[in-house]
């Protein structure tokens, strides 16, 4: 019986489950058919009232002969621009152009994905102004007017500011612009796909609350505030953009010119994307690595927005330009005038933001394009773009009329600001005696500010005084490169033997850079034990290793009397004492190296790892020693011309370091005869003497000497390093010390890239201490101390940069303070 009575239940949980089973099958069949009849309903009733109001607004169409309308001061064109006047079918109007944009099908999706967003629908529909505000502002991204005010009804409950004035027109402008998200740039966060479209909306009502942003932004439309709100870096990166400016670059600001910054800063170069850091934001590295035109347009668009600033892209043949507002019209940047876009295309878009700028006037030009939508006419942007439909040709006429007549008032004519910005704070802000006038504190802590520089008084030298942000004023000193054409050594594949020898020179003339072009690190001997042989980590396994170079003489040249393109003079040979050991790496740099440190591998001979890296620029070749220099603690450089000799010669006499016949080239070298067409990984070949492999063939490497045809005939005996680089930059300092001893020093400085220096010295010392700058990521930062000696009462402080490729830097003040002071 027992068994019986399981039997029944088990039967009875299976049945009860199958019946259970088939009711949810039906209740979800049921569901499923409910809300596709519910959406079919919905798609219904917005059809039914689309074509309701498009049988209202045909039947108000007047019917004027269209030609004879074009006649100037015809009854028919009086009657055509009475039509285009009223104001009496623009509620009805918007309504259409919402509900045909958007499609009955979009609307029905949308209100089916709840009660709160068909209620949202419901609240739209009804709103005749907002709608009225949408279709002046050009609508809804992609016609999706469901997010759009979804994001503007959040966008009001997140700021009670947003109802009124430029708030709410901002607001509504991020609606329609981010209906349809726009994803985050290079270097997002991970967990933020697109960019938030209230955090944005409440990023930009802060900074101008705030007076960060352009005096005109309270002028601006919700069709301009589009352009303002549209990109695609985080809100954290716009807040940067600000900052960095204000610190590094104020006078933009105050003069209003934002993308002053391209022409001032963002350098035009193709080689700068390269050397991007993956940690940075890709705004931030081009303001560190600059760029061609792409990443100068792509900057110049990100400093106006960062300041409420109106902006689009704008190209034209085999270049990138922009186009951005200004009080009297939008105009272009960073390329030709307008009618030089494609085509002459962004014609269309000059004269559409000149016919907006006439504000009400331009509602009949929204008026006869309305009615081409509701005539089922394709829209035109302008009639460069292709004008298909009468009514459309007729807006367009329209606004040539608007424009001829109105001739777009500047905004400046509307008012000031509210109150004043924090640019306007500065300008106004007097330059008094205080701000040039050396501090000095009870505590004995000196405070210079960078502008109380006695020397130099020549305003030729590019010295630039600017009012600060950070109050008073700040100097801004320009960056510099090496002047002349620089040397490579050692000749390379499909290069012949003779172009190999000891005393060959390589001018890097014409492009900068081949794929035969690499280098060989030096690092300068910091005393201690000098062991032959050393290994730097660099990080994730990979090493570099090091050959110890004695001091010693050699006889340095070759036979070449007469320089060109490709050789350099060497004569006459002359003697030369390096009086300092120094590390030479034992091979070429290879690119796995090259990659690890510079985040750039741009060989072309090959793509392997092991093979040298090639087809390195001087700012390559420089940017690969100093990374490894900040990751290691060493000086490591570039040889100077002379190490790189001393080296290869490995105490020989003769043309290669082997001898005077070439037949043993091969056994040291990749060079024309062996190479087989392209590079080989390091190592392979024997030595020199002296264990250095590939100083001959596979790449030539550079030195950090640059070129001059007479420099062999007065080059130093001792040490030489190439012709002098002239200094920069030159400052003088005037202070009284109180008491003798040693002070540190310490600058407030704002940089753009790594590897700044400032050299200083005092008193007329040949001494001098090098100042490394701290990379500041375009903010201000206090530079590491460095320590001088000071006596007692007057002292002079001198200022140089040195040591080119220097990048441009800002200060504001340096501070003394003591560290042992005496009385005497």
């Amino acid at each position: 019986n027992s068994m019986i009575e399981n039997r029944r239940n088990k039967t009875m949980r299976v049945f009860a489950l199958a019946l259970a089973a088939i009711v949810f099958c039906i209740a979800s069949h049921w569901t499923t058919a409910s809300a596709a009849e519910a959406g079919e309903e919905l798609v219904e009733r917005y059809t039914g009232m689309l074509d309701k109001l498009r049988a209202e607004l045909t039947a108000k169409v007047p019917k004027v002969d269209l030609e004879k309308a074009k006649t100037p001061g015809s009854p028919e064109a009086q009657q055509l621009k009475t039509f285009l006047a009223s104001d009496k079918l623009d509620a009805k109007l918007a309504k259409y152009v919402v509900l045909l944009d958007a499609t009955p099908k979009g609307l029905a999706e949308f209100a089916q994905q709840g009660k709160a967003q068909a209620a949202l629908l419901k609240r739209l529909l009804a709103d005749d102004e907002l709608m009225k505000q949408m279709l002046v502002a050009d609508g809804a991204k992609g016609g999706k007017y469901g997010p759009a005010i979804k994001i503007y009804t959040d966008i009001q409950k997140a700021s009670k500011k947003a109802k009124d004035g430029v708030l709410q027109r901002l607001a509504l402008g991020t609606s329609l612009e981010h209906a349809v998200p726009i994803k985050l740039g290079k270097h997002g966060p991970a967990d933020r796909p697109n960019v938030d479209p209230v955090k944005r909306y409440l990023q930009f009502e802060k900074a101008y609350l705030g007076g960060e942003l352009d005096p005109a932004f309270e002028h601006l439309t919700a069709w301009d505030l589009r352009y303002i709100v549209n990109g695609d870096e985080s809100d954290e990166i716009l807040v940067w953009g600000r900052e960095m400016l204000r610190s590094f670059r104020p006078d933009h600001i105050y003069n209003r010119n934002y993308v002053g910054i391209v022409k001032s800063n963002i350098f035009y170069g193709s080689a700068g994307g390269a050397y991007d850091r993956p940690e940075l934001d890709f705004y931030q590295n081009i303001l560190m690595n600059y760029g061609i035109c792409g990443r100068q347009a792509f900057f110049g668009r990100f400093t106006m927005r960062c300041f409420g600033i109106p902006t689009m892209p704008r190209g034209q043949r085999g270049h990138a330009a922009l186009i951005h507002w200004t009080p009297k019209g939008w105009t272009p940047k960073l390329g030709g005038g307008w009618g030089a876009g494609h085509g002459g295309r962004d014609l269309d878009i000059r004269d559409m933001t000149q016919g907006r700028a006439t504000g009400r006037l331009y509602m009949q030009v929204v008026r006869a394009r309305s009615i081409g939508d509701v005539l089922g006419e394709k829209r035109a942007l302008g009639f460069k773009s292709g004008v298909k439909g009468i009514w459309n040709g007729i807006a367009l006429r329209t606004q040539q009329e608007i424009i001829e007549k109105a001739k777009a008032v500047p905004l400046e004519a509307i008012g000031e600001p509210g109150k004043p910005t924090l640019a306007m704070k500065v300008m106004a802000s007097p330059v008094t005696p205080k701000d040039k006038k050396v501090s000095y504190g009870k505590d004995g802590i000196i405070s210079i500010p960078a502008a109380a520089y006695s020397k130099p008084s020549d305003k030729k030298v590019k010295i630039t005084e600017m009012k600060s942000f950070a109050g008073g004023l700040q100097i801004y000193l320009p960056g510099f490169g090496r002047t002349g054409v620089t040397i490579l050594r050692g000749g390379a594949w499909r290069i012949d033997s003779y172009l190999c020898k000891s005393g060959m020179r390589l001018p890097s003339s014409s492009f900068g850079r081949y794929n035969n072009w690499g280098l060989r690190a030096a690092m300068t001997h910091s005393g201690g034990p000098t062991p032959k042989e050393l290994t730097l980590d660099l990080g994730d396994g990979l090493t570099m290793e090091m050959v110890y170079i004695r001091p010693g003489k050699f006889v340095m040249g070759g036979e070449i009397e007469k320089g060109g393109k490709w050789t350099c003079v060497e004569v006459p040979k002359h003697e030369v004492t390096i009086t300092k050991g120094f590390y030479l790496g034992k091979y070429e740099v290879t690119q796995a190296q090259f990659k690890a440190m510079t985040g750039a591998n741009p060989s072309s001979a090959s793509k392997d790892p092991n093979c040298p890296a090639d087809n390195i620029d001087e700012r390559g070749a420089w940017t690969f020693c100093k990374s490894v220099a900040l990751k290691t603690g060493q000086d490591v450089r570039l040889p100077t011309e002379a190490e790189w000799e001393f080296a290869c010669r490995a105490g020989s006499k003769t043309l290669w370091f082997f001898g005077d016949d070439d037949s043993k080239l091969g056994d040291y070298a990749w060079y024309k005869k062996n190479d087989g067409g392209k590079s080989h990984p390091v190592g392979q070949k024997k030595p020199n003497p002296w264990g250095l492999y590939d100083i001959c063939g596979n790449v030539c490497e550079r030195v950090s000497d640059s070129y001059a045809p007479d420099y062999y005939a007065k080059s130093p005996k001792e040490d030489p390093t190439g012709p002098k680089q002239a200094g920069k930059s030159r400052l003088e300092y005037n202070i009284t010390v109180p008491k003798a001893g040693k002070y540190a020093l310490v600058a407030r400085v704002v940089t753009a890239n790594y590897y700044n220096q400032l050299c200083v010295s005092a008193n007329g010392d040949k001494s001098e201490t090098t100042m490394m700058m701290p990379y500041t990521l375009g903010m201000w930062q206090d530079s590491k101390p460095v320590t001088l000696a000071l006596k007692k009462g007057e002292n002079t402080l001198q200022f140089v940069r040195r040591d080119p490729p220097q990048w441009p830097m800002v200060i504001k003040s340096f501070t003394l303070e003591p560290q042992s002071a005496t009385a005497k």
